[in-house]
């Protein structure tokens, strides 16, 4: 034993001494991505698919394929207690289906659904437990990421184009990492709560070649793709993850980066909003009772609010609403869903990052008057910060290490 370890001893000093440094561990590879992404577009009762050009429609009982009916103008789905019902303007088709599959029959054809077409294919899957079903999109992740990007970062200029490529990248790997780590049963869904897709009729063409340029690219931590949250203007300061979101563990790559006011060209940078009292009540209310965290009487009247600000950030961390009933306490980026937009009614409030003035009336009436900067929840990539680093000639992978520290892009297709 004694002579094994003489002889470790000296392969370590010699390779020290040779000028060799002892090799890095290697990273484990991506797992492998299904191209193909579900987007849930609807879930109710009744639809209507349009179709200009031919399609087919697979019909589905249990697991087996039991008809197939082409059609050239549109399909009518409803739900039934036996399972989807399908009708044409001639009638009742079939009906006890637990799903439907409507195909283009060449490149041709354009399935719309809603008023916006889709690319991909249409799937109807029967849900009982909803006494209804729901539409999904089923479509490439490129095809797919052609429809994203015009309601992310909307149409660019060519001085502007690495940013494209930026938020391509960052959306492909927030669907990859939702699809993959989301949990069972996941699917994306078509507005903010994941990323707004407005399907091909919205496509434009020189964020479609950021799509193709960027092909299979990903943003990776470690052996997984990362949670690539974005928003759209940081106010010179990202935040933290789990400073946005409680429930959100510390990621690493997720932390405050400064933005060196890239982003201070945005129009949303600074933003102010004033609150009457009857506003600020209504709009409390019915975030509360919408949440079933409080009753409609508990907001007769607001005695005060305060606001608790992390110093480090200048985001607004908590909102403690005094009412004659009770005490009432929202935290991080939930305050902007509670307080709202005055000047823009159903909008939520840009952002965290404020400072409030609180006003009353010689009746006692509470109204507050909000100055702040920035607009989104502040996590992860700054689109705005992006554009204007694209504009000052950064390509998009210095882009993306800026906001996501400690990453690396990875080709994964």
């Amino acid at each position: 034993m004694a002579s094994l370890n003489i002889i470790s001893c000296i392969l370590i000093l010699g390779t020290a001494a040779s000028g060799m440094t002892p090799r890095k561990p290697e990273i484990p590879p991506i797992p492998r991505f299904d191209r193909e992404v579900p987007v849930l577009l609807y879930s109710g009762g009744q639809s209507v698919i349009e179709i200009n050009g031919s399609a087919a429609l697979e019909c589905y009982r249990g697991a087996k394929l039991s008809e197939v009916y082409y059609f050239s103008s549109e399909v009518q789905l409803a739900y039934s207690e036996l399972g989807i019902e399908v009708r044409d303007q001639n009638g009742l088709l079939s009906t006890g289906l637990t799903e439907i599959r409507c195909k283009p029959r060449n490149e041709l054809t354009v399935l719309t659904f809603s008023g916006r077409s889709y690319r991909g294919y249409l799937r109807g899957l029967y849900r009982d437990e909803i006494k209804g079903f729901i539409l999904v999109n089923m479509v490439d992740i490129e095809e797919y990421l052609a429809g994203v990007l015009p309601g992310e970062i909307g149409e660019r200029t060519l001085d502007e184009y690495e940013a494209a490529k930026a938020q391509a990248v960052a959306a492909r790997t927030y669907a990859i990492w939702k699809l993959t780590y989301g949990g069972a049963g996941q699917m994306l869904f078509p507005t903010i709560a994941d990323q707004v897709y407005l399907g091909r009729n919205a496509e434009l063409d020189l964020l479609t070649k950021a799509v193709f340029e960027t092909t299979g690219e990903i943003v990776a931590y470690g052996d997984k793709p990362i949670a690539a949250y974005y928003h759209a203007v940081c106010g010179g300061e990202s935040i933290p993850v789990e400073k946005a979101w409680p429930d959100k563990e510390s990621a690493p790559y997720l932390q405050a980066e400064k933005d060196d006011n890239y982003c201070a060209w945005a129009k949303s940078y600074s933003w102010s909003e004033t609150f009457e009292d009857s506003t600020l009540r209504n709009h409390l209310r019915v975030y509360f009772v919408d949440r079933q965290l409080a009753s409609a009487d508990d907001f007769r009247e607001i005695k005060d609010v305060e606001f608790s600000v992390e110093k480090q950030s200048g985001r607004v961390m908590s909102m403690k609403v005094i009412t004659g009933s009770g005490v009432f306490i929202v935290e991080r980026d939930q305050i902007r869903w509670a307080l709202g937009r005055p000047s823009v009614p159903g909008a939520i409030l840009p952002s965290t990052m404020f400072t409030a003035e609180v006003s009353r009336t010689a009746d006692g009436e509470i109204g507050l008057a909000i100055r702040g900067r920035g607009n989104g929840h502040g996590v992860g990539l700054c689109q705005c910060g992006a554009i204007g680093r694209a504009r000052s000639g950064q390509k998009y992978d210095k882009i993306l290490k800026s906001y996501y520290k400690g990453s690396r892009i990875e080709k994964i297709y």
